[in-house]
């Protein structure tokens, strides 16, 4: 056939499978114009002659099953359409195909030919039950379609609905269901009928035949069944789809959840059975490998894709016209029957495949074939690929399976998701989230090995990622997706460059290529002889082992390197070491200790390491603060005895100040720890993503991650508590002294120069200059004065955080304010202008201590009401008998009208004097309230959300940090060695 006057090869010049495969040239066309292409030997002279009997042969007898499709004569005017008789000889498939792509009539005439024959069939059947559909004789009548409902009634046989071509399969369903429930309700009672939903059931295709037992009844037998779409049409299906000769088809409604259990348990056998569906899968993997949409999703094309020939099949009918000229068996010509030649031409095609599938696929020798002259060049032409010259592709290294991989895969859009086929579960998980508007990424290349995940690998280029420089991309595993980069274990995103090799799990092998970027770089391959001597902590290699350690072990970079297995021994050695403020290393050594470790962890250790790390490190501070605060307590007791109270001194609060060290310390630490816990917990968040939304372990690192905070904010919070109750606490005792010492009286005077002369002795022995300031204050003054001294002594030994260091004597000032104010008002005593120039005096010294001390302006905010109070009290009695309430109530809008009033009502005048009339408060003014303040309006402590004080981009700060870095640097060396057998340590 492959003469020159074949218009075949004269004017197609490419094979007919690819034109068949063309969406545009489909079955009207190939039918009015050339034979089958699936009967390659339609024009023979026997083929000829079997399609004349085939028209001519009397119709004897007609079966129950559905009739098939007539296959009109060749004549430009054919005859009415008949039932195509069953041949009395068993015939070739190939060749009874081709009768329906002969010249005759068109599709839509020789269908409703036919169902006017059904109908006829139909009327005059002797056993009308055994069809199961009706089909209109037009498109606008109705036709009539036997639905059988046991999922709805058990035992019940069917319901026969009036039904045209446009009926949808859910429109029947919900007539059926109307039907059963319209029967049910006349046999059983309303109130025990059950309600059935359309959205429950579903309507199957099902292809069978009645089988009669041996007591006569008849049994429905089901071949195939499959779940119709809700918006297709039955009868349409019925006209234009037909079971083959001596099957039937019927219309079953089933429930949805029972029909998808059932297809989930078959799915399960056919995995089971291995080769049997190993060709099944073969087929399918050019659209699943490609990262096309699903089979529910592909439309009408993808679901009819049987209806194509693939290159594979027209390789196959290629060796098989091959076959028929070069076979070495005379037999298998075309004058043989035409069963013959059927049975024949079927072992052609089976022999083909063999041997493409030893050839083309194994490079194996097939044993049963002896002349491969015929396919080589067929081989050798489907193994030139050339790659894509305008988008970066992955050439595959090393794969898994070889009958469904890929040597190339190509990057067609901005981003690129390897994984591997979800599971039922996943694929349900997957809808559920996008019913909840969270979408989940789309994979793009299926892989075939188990060790994969759903979605194992995120590579992201140009307009995905912008600030990304060219020629650059970025890849990023999935949490818990093993994933390598050029050899080493990948946990984040990092930048990903032409010639990098990609390790997907323990199978696969990509190198990544842009033919874009020109010219190639090299082979980027981590060889075990080039790797970097700064990735351990003992290299190897081409620079020498002990040098490389000492300059490790010396380094001031902050970085601090150790293998997972030691992470608990590591975070012991620091908590233990590190454990109280005399330990050596600094005021903030156990959060930079700590910080060095995270952020080793954070950056090239599995992500699942760092929320466990932040939470074990948060526990085992709160139990040494525990600790702590449970031996302050046994030093300190919160109830004291009046003798106790009594005798608070100078050295009583240094010794307090001593004891609170140790809280002082570990509530800087916590909070330097927070401020770093918490960037680390945002950049996880962020490198969340992409991950899949709900995730139970991103959900469970997220819960241990909030844990760890909590736990430090309760360190923070206890810490903070036990400092300012004690220091309020010996407050309590110091400020009456502010109200009655009189800062003008020579016995203060003395006083104050001894105290004077005494701190200037300590001065030259200790040397400490902040007690000068206090030296200048009275001594009962300088009392007050020296617990806010040692407060800030505190904070700044153990470089407490500013905002915390703000709260804290915030909260010491609102106590003294509140403290001074309610003793002042209890005491009508202190109400006269003398007094009150004491008090204004010893407080202007207590501000003004404050002020140089850095301090002025927290405590005028928080000092301010007892500021005023005292200021009113210093008015001149000239002056305040002449002023009015009104003008005192603006004047001091702080104070309430009940503390105003009591103010006026109890103001010592003179021992004769009343009150002037001025002072009575307006009509209608409210004096009922309190006049103290509460101690329960104190500030709130706000845990501080900043950027942290430690920068680990810069060297290790002082010398003190840098001796504890390196003795954990020698510990985890040391750990590292004992594991190695004794030749192979390395000695510093």
């Amino acid at each position: 056939m492959e003469g020159s006057g074949s218009p075949r090869f004269r004017k197609l010049h490419f094979p007919v499978g690819l034109w068949i495969n063309s969406p545009r040239k489909h079955f009207a066309k190939l039918g009015g114009r050339w034979p089958s292409a699936i009967s390659v030997k339609s024009t023979t002279s026997s083929d000829a002659a079997s399609l004349h009997e085939a028209t001519s042969a009397p119709s004897s007898s007609l079966s129950n099953s559905t009739p098939s499709l007539a296959s009109p004569s060749p004549s430009p005017s054919p005859s009415p359409a008949f039932l195509r008789p069953r041949a009395a000889g068993p015939q070739s498939r190939a060749k009874r195909l081709s009768h329906l792509f002969l010249r005759g009539r068109s599709n839509s005439d020789r269908d409703r030919a036919v169902g006017e024959r059904e109908r006829e069939v139909w009327a005059h059947s002797a056993a009308p039950s055994s069809h199961h559909y009706l089909p209109p004789a037009s498109s606008s009548a109705p036709g009539l379609i036997k639905i059988y409902g046991d999922a709805l009634s058990s035992g019940a046989n069917y319901r026969s609905l009036l039904a045209n071509i446009y009926s949808t399969a859910r429109q029947l369903i919900a007539q059926v269901i109307t039907r059963y429930t319209e029967r049910e309700r006349e046999e059983t009672d309303d109130a025990a009928l059950q309600k059935h939903s359309p959205e429950d059931f579903l309507l199957c295709d099902v292809i069978g035949k009645p089988i009669q037992q041996p007591d006569g009844a008849i049994k429905w037998e089901t071949e195939c069944r499959r779940s119709v779409a809700p918006w297709e049409c039955p009868l349409l299906l019925v006209d234009m789809w037909r079971p083959k000769d001596g099957f039937e088809r019927r219309f079953e409604i089933q429930r949805k959840e029972d029909y998808e259990r059932e297809e989930r348990e078959r799915e399960k056998e056919r995995e089971r059975e291995g080769e049997g569906y190993q060709g099944v899968r073969w087929r399918r993997r050019r659209i699943e490998s490609g990262g096309g949409p699903e089979e529910s999703e592909r439309g009408h094309r993808g679901r009819n894709t049987e209806l194509r020939r693939s290159i594979s099949d027209m390789n196959l009918s290629l060796r098989r016209r091959q076959g028929n000229h070069v076979g070495n068996d005379p037999r298998g010509s075309g004058s043989r029957p035409n069963n013959i030649g059927g049975v024949q031409d079927r072992k052609n095609i089976v022999r083909a495949s063999k041997a493409e599938a030893k050839v083309g696929w194994t490079n194996q020798p097939a044993d049963d074939e002896k002349d491969y002259s015929s396919c080589d060049l067929e081989v050798m032409s489907q193994s030139l690929i050339l790659p894509p010259t305008d988008r970066p592709y992955f050439l595959l290294l090393q794969g898994y399976d070889q009958s469904k991989d890929f040597v190339l895969y190509i990057m067609a859009g901005h981003t690129h998701v390897f994984g591997r086929k979800p599971t039922i579960r996943e694929r349900e998980k997957d809808r559920e989230r996008e019913r909840k508007g969270k979408r989940p990424l789309k994979v793009d290349t299926f892989l075939s090995a188990p060790d994969l995940l759903a979605r194992h690998l995120l590579i992201r280029r140009d307009a995905a990622v912008p600030e990304t420089p060219s020629g650059q991309a970025l890849m990023r595993p999935f949490r818990g997706g093993a994933v390598t980069h050029n050899g080493v274990a990948l946990y984040r995103e990092t930048f990903l460059k032409p010639g990098d090799v990609i390790g997907l799990g323990n199978h696969f092998l990509f190198l990544y290529r842009d033919p874009r970027v020109s010219p190639a770089p090299p082979l980027a391959l981590t060889l075990p002889w080039q790797a970097d001597v700064s990735t351990t902590c003992c290299p190897s290699g081409l620079v020498d082992r002990q040098e490389a350690l000492r300059q490790y072990l010396g380094s001031t970079e902050a970085v601090l390197k150790f293998h997972p297995r030691h992470t608990d021994a590591l975070l012991q050695e620091i908590i233990s070491k590190n454990s109280s403020p005399d330990s050596g290393g600094g005021p903030l050594a156990p959060a930079y200790l700590l910080s060095i470790m995270i952020d080793h962890a954070s950056k090239h250790l599995d992500p699942a390491l760092t929320p466990q790390i932040l939470l074990k490190s948060a526990n085992l501070i709160k139990e040494i603060v525990w600790d702590n605060i449970k031996e302050f307590g046994d030093k300190h007791p919160t109830q004291n005895s009046a003798e106790q109270e009594g005798e608070i001194s100078t050295p009583n609060v240094q010794k307090l100040s001593s004891d609170l060290r140790p809280l002082m310390f570990w509530m800087s630490n916590a909070t330097e720890l927070l401020n770093f816990f918490q960037v680390k917990v945002e950049n996880m968040e962020k490198e969340w993503e992409f991950e899949a939304p709900g995730d139970p372990v991103l959900t469970a690192d997220m819960d241990t991650c909030s844990e760890a905070l909590a736990q430090l904010d309760d360190v923070i919070m206890h810490t903070f508590q036990q400092c300012v109750y004690h220091l309020t606490k010996t407050l309590y005792s110091l400020l009456p002294a502010l109200l009655d010492t009189n800062p003008f009286s020579s016995e203060e005077k003395v006083k104050k120069k001894d105290g004077a002369q005494g701190v200037e002795g300590e001065e030259k022995t200790g040397g400490e200059g902040e007690e000068d300031d206090v030296s200048s204050l009275p001594p009962k003054v300088a009392g007050l004065v020296e617990v806010y001294r040692c407060s800030l002594m505190l904070s700044r030994e153990a470089c407490l955080s500013p905002p915390l260091t703000s709260q804290t004597f915030g909260y010491l000032f609102f106590f003294t304010n509140t403290s001074l104010l309610n003793t002042l008002l209890e005491r009508d005593g202190l109400f006269s202008w003398s007094r009150a120039v004491q008090i204004r005096t010893n407080l202007d010294l207590v501000l003004d201590w404050l002020q140089g001390a850095g301090l002025g302006d927290i405590a005028s905010e928080f000092m301010k009401k007892l500021s005023i109070t005292v200021n009113f009290l210093c008015i001149p009695k000239t002056r305040l008998i002449q002023s009015s309430w009104t003008s005192l109530q603006e004047e001091h809008a702080l104070l309430s009208s009940s503390q105003l009033h009591h103010l006026l009502t109890h103001y010592k005048l003179g021992p004769t004097r009343a009150p002037p009339a001025s002072w009575a408060p307006l009509p209608g003014t409210e004096l009922s309230g309190d006049i103290f303040e509460s101690f329960l309006d104190h500030p709130p402590l706000i845990l501080p959300n900043e950027t942290p004080r430690l920068d680990l981009s810069q060297p290790i700060p002082s010398p003190e940090l840098q001796k504890e870095v390196t003795h954990l640097r020698t510990f985890l060396w040391g750990l590292d060695q004992d594991e190695l057998p004794a030749n192979q340590r390395t000695r510093l």
